[in-house]
């Protein structure tokens, strides 16, 4: 027995009664359960509707499987994208554009012999990538809400940690390095290398985020 738009819409703002953030979330588990009350209906039609809800919601509504779900989600979206983005960032280490990578690579490395101290040019290298990432963390603020809807599709795309902890765990290593960054001009390189997979992940990061928006903008019909 197919439900009416009137029951349909009841059911959604039963669901969002859960105080689900996440819009993509909320019609997922309104389908879901629509779906299932349909099947249960079909079964016996001498249930009333209010009873079908209650079935229905015996199988996955609740504070615990919502967020069980929400973790499970979010851990397969980072993984996800994760693949994604290393695949963007291969595409920057074949032929033509590795070219501009080694190009970076030796700019940075032959800059590195103006500086006495090779731990405090990297440190400024490193420190550099904060700037280089306030783009993307920028556009991540801007685009993380759509028509007032939060998104944990979006949401995942978080560039925090990337912004801020890659620049502070280079510029620690290199800290701890110092008297080996003397003795070893192959550990300056491998930095520089480091630096440039840095810029490629801030890069590849802002193509991402804005290729993601545009396909939940597309699926939700949002503008």
């Amino acid at each position: 027995m197919k439900l009416t738009t009137e029951q349909i819409e009841y059911v959604s703002n039963y669901v969002k009664s859960f105080e689900i953030k996440w819009y993509e979330l909320q019609v997922e588990f309104t389908d879901h359960m629509v779906t299932s009350m349909e099947e249960i209906w079909g079964k016996d039609p001498e249930l009333t509707f209010e009873q079908v809800k209650q079935h229905a919601a015996k199988k996955f509504v609740g504070d615990s499987s919502f967020k069980s779900i929400t973790k499970e989600r979010k851990r397969i979206l980072q993984k996800e994208y994760r693949k994604v983005q290393w695949k963007m960032i291969t595409e920057y280490l074949k032929f033509p554009k590795i070219i501009g990578s080694i190009i970076l690579v030796y700019l940075a490395y032959t800059f590195s012999f103006f500086f006495v101290s090779p731990q405090k040019y990297l440190a400024v290298l490193f420190c550099s990538l904060l700037l280089i990432g306030l783009p993307s963390l920028y556009y991540w603020w801007k685009s993380k809400e759509i028509d007032g809807k939060h998104f944990l599709t979006l949401e995942t795309l978080n560039p925090n940690l990337l912004v801020f902890s890659f620049p502070s765990l280079g510029m620690n290593i290199t800290r701890q390095l110092k008297e080996e960054l003397l003795q070893y001009q192959w550990l300056i390189l491998f930095f520089c290398c480091i630096w440039v997979l840095g810029i490629l992940i801030s890069i590849t990061a802002i193509h991402l985020q804005k290729k993601t928006n545009e396909n939940v903008k597309k699926q939700y019909q949002l503008t």
